[in-house]
């Protein structure tokens, strides 16, 4: 690839011609490829963090090549177990990738040269932008956010979820023990107390969330929000904030 401008993210095409270059501060330089899937291979990986006993995930890793580079396409598992195969051999796409910032070397000894961020299935129409792998492993000096506003939306309803239920558990077994014992329930403080906590953990976690995702919209986002919609405007697909239709976030 062409050396980047100091200071300056660059997109280019086939011929290495800059197509984009507004994120300035990002070292980053991304490279637009279109052509036929070409060696197409699907392996399961599976991602740890926190050693042996710690949360685990697996992807669906599609190795193939486009234009003479080996790439890597991360698929969370249950998505690919859901949707098909993303990929199949000879399928038109258009894509943005990544080169590493040092040769990955995978199980054949060969060594992938970057990492898909976004792909245009030109073969099915379908759209993809990659995220979670972000969250789960450093492959570049700058990714795109490993969580987009809808993602951050699902898991906050998820929260929400969780913590009403936890307290609906709580205030049954504490009516259950008051129902049993025919008096005052022995432990009733137990259900103050637990919204509290409750109350604290979820504002600990969502409150920097909910600063970071303020400040993107008014427009002061972060070197990696403004990267990731470097990402989505180089493909077409709006931004990450107000994405086109069929978009589908990985």
């Amino acid at each position: 690839m062409d050396k980047s401008a100091p200071g300056r993210a660059r997109v280019t095409t086939r011929s290495g011609v800059p197509i984009d270059s507004k994120a300035g501060g990002d070292p980053a330089e991304l490279r637009r490829l279109s052509g036929a899937v070409c060696g197409l291979d699907c392996t399961i990986q599976v991602v740890r963090r926190g050693g042996n006993q710690g949360a685990r995930i697996e992807f669906a890793v599609y190795r193939f090549q486009v234009d003479r580079l080996r790439l890597a396409f991360y698929v969370p598992r249950w998505l690919d177990d859901s949707a098909g195969p993303l990929l199949s051999e000879r399928d038109r796409v258009e894509l943005i990738a990544q080169r590493y910032t040092g040769r990955r070397p995978d199980a054949d000894g060969i060594g992938d040269d970057g990492v898909v961020l976004a792909l245009d299935n030109r073969q099915n129409a379908r759209r993809y932008v990659c995220h979670s792998i972000f969250r789960w492993l450093a492959l570049v000096d700058i990714a795109p956010v490993g969580y987009t506003p809808r993602m951050l939306r699902e898991a906050l309803y998820w929260t929400v979820g969780m913590s009403v239920a936890s307290l609906l558990v709580g205030a049954a077994i504490i009516g259950l023990d008051a129902a049993l014992s025919s008096g005052q329930p022995s432990w009733s403080w137990l259900l103050d107390e637990g919204l509290w906590v409750i109350a604290l953990v979820d504002a600990v976690i969502w409150v920097p969330v909910a600063v970071l995702q303020l400040r993107w919209r008014l427009g002061w986002p972060t070197r990696r929000q403004r990267y990731t919609d470097q990402v989505y405007a180089a493909m077409g697909f709006g931004s990450a904030l107000r994405p086109v239709a069929g978009v589908v976030e990985l």
